[in-house]
């Protein structure tokens, strides 16, 4: 059985070739080839580069990789061609489907490739004085791990579509690969590699040597044996995932897409809890309503605007370059502050079904912390490489999480308590009520102060470590993070409070046009 689904696999494979499409896909093994030579020629350079830097280039390639064999299915067109749901109800061994699948999935250009741009890091890392034994064990390693995760992400990707669920999910992959992507092009452009890694590059690599999807890269350029363990260890746990995706789609009938709760979508990916629906249509609203989009496109605008005035005054370039995180990471948790205006009419379900304020505040600020985190992630980034900031990056990390999570807590106090008519479903989001007293501005205004208060205990040491090299990091990092999370903490409760004693008065601020 395991001979007849290899062979099944290397027939699939060729198929294309003996298609009337076979000129697309001569060009596409093409590109495949070109792509795979660059790979290898940048893997063999390494050997002329410091060896730590080599070694954190090649823990850094093989992490990527390893994560793009299983993300990568959630953005294929083309149904899994190992799919074990396809022996399901044939007469086959369970074990033979298991063992033929994994040996199969190392039957594919992009595993061909990843073989040998794994070669050429061996090779480099051999020039280096990595052991010989240890460079050919991690890269058969990162072979097998590429391959039983691409298995795994294929087993993921099917139950995610068949739950009406795969735009959701390429959302979200979307916006870690922005927090992940952004970072590390950022440092990887803005440092010098010629004389050596720098240390933070170093101590990155270490650590993500030790992770499963960069232990098979971290044996490849060190020879660490901890990495070997990690690595064997991965191998083994994605091998037994394997085993029990192959059983479940043995013991259980052929998922049928009619069969799921399609449609659904965001409803369907959070909790079943009051605080995951309220997550979900937040995240719904967020995405649709032009009042929310509006608001979202101020908060870069508002980063840079300073930033042109300040050059032109003649400020240094890396201290205009501090100036946009502050103010966006200030705006990320100042936008929530009138969030339940904008509900309208619809507040009402809120309040006849019971919900608990906190499940109301915290629903709320999921769509807020979805945008935050690429948002920061890439705003930090490119703040530390425009500023040269790379070593003080626990003081920037700081002072915008004490900004954004205090932010939070006070926006969750002013929804409740202050909030003032916005413009109805479906208007121009320039469009604002008549108002009769001053709330409208008074409100913004007051959350906006109350959360740069709030962050001044952390941008003030970071202010004396970004400016005079004060080594004040962990204390800004500690600061900030505990004043965020206490106001966040503090103000999600008094907001609660609020929201549940004045419930009723709350339903009024929708009716007013």
């Amino acid at each position: 059985m395991v001979a007849h689904v290899v062979r099944l696999r290397i027939a699939e494979a060729l198929a294309p070739f003996r298609s009337p499409g076979w000129v697309r896909a001569l060009a596409a093994l093409a590109c495949a080839v070109v792509v795979a030579a660059a790979g290898v020629w940048g893997a063999l350079a390494l050997a002329d580069l410091p060896a730590d830097t080599s070694r954190v280039a090649t823990v850094a390639v093989g992490s990527v990789i390893s994560i793009a064999f299983f993300l990568a299915p959630f953005g294929a067109s083309r149904p899994d061609p190992l799919d074990p749901a396809a022996y399901a109800l044939l007469p086959v061994s369970r074990t033979g489907v298991a063992i033929g699948g994994a040996l199969a999935s190392l039957i594919s250009v992009p595993v061909v490739a990843v073989l040998a741009l794994d070669i050429a890091l061996a090779i480099t890392a051999v020039a280096h004085g990595a052991p010989v034994w240890a460079a050919a064990v991690g890269a058969a390693c990162h072979v097998i791990t590429c391959g039983l995760l691409a298995r795994l992400g294929f087993a993921v990707a099917v139950r995610v579509r068949l739950g009406g669920r795969a735009r959701e999910g390429a959302v979200l992959v979307l916006a870690i690969g922005i927090a992940v992507v952004v970072p590390l092009v950022s440092y990887a452009i803005s440092s010098s590699w010629y004389l050596g890694a720098p240390a933070i590059a170093v101590r990155s690599g270490e650590i993500v040597a030790l992770t499963p999807p960069g232990a098979a890269a971290g044996v490849i350029g060190a020879g660490s044996f901890a990495s070997l363990g990690v690595a064997l260890g991965t191998i083994v746990v994605a091998a037994c995932c394997w085993a029990v995706v192959v059983r479940r789609a043995f013991s259980s009938l052929p998922p049928s897409p009619t069969a799921h709760r399609s449609g659904l979508g965001w409803l369907g990916l959070f909790p079943r809890t009051a605080t995951g629906a309220i997550g979900a249509r937040s995240v719904i609203y967020w995405a649709v309503d032009v009042r929310y989009l509006a608001n979202l496109v101020i908060i870069p605008v508002a980063g840079l605007l300073p930033v042109v005035p300040l050059m032109i005054a003649g400020v240094p370039a890396d201290i205009v370059a501090l100036v946009p995180l502050p103010i966006i990471a200030a705006f990320i948790g100042w936008i929530a502050h009138n969030d339940l205006a904008y509900d309208s009419e619809a507040l009402w379900l809120h309040l006849v079904t019971g919900v608990r304020g906190t499940a109301d505040r915290l629903g709320r600020l999921v769509p807020i912390a979805i945008f935050a985190i690429p948002v920061l992630s890439a705003t930090i980034a490119l703040t530390a490489s425009f500023a040269d900031a790379w070593d003080h990056l626990g003081s920037l990390v700081g002072v915008a999480l004490a900004l954004t999570l205090a932010g939070f807590g006070v926006s969750s106090v002013s929804s409740a308590a202050v909030p003032y008519p916005v413009a109805r479903p479906g208007d121009s989001p320039f469009r604002q009520p008549q108002r009769a007293g001053a709330r409208g501005a008074i409100a913004p205004t007051l959350v906006l102060l109350l959360t740069i208060a709030a962050g001044v205990p952390a941008m003030i040491p970071a202010a004396a470590t970004l400016l005079d090299d004060a080594q004040r990091d962990a204390e800004v990092l500690l600061t900030g993070t505990g004043t965020g999370a206490a106001v966040l903490i503090v103000g999600v409760l008094v907001g609660a409070l609020i929201f549940q004693r004045r419930g009723h008065l709350l339903v009024d601020i929708g009716r007013v046009a």
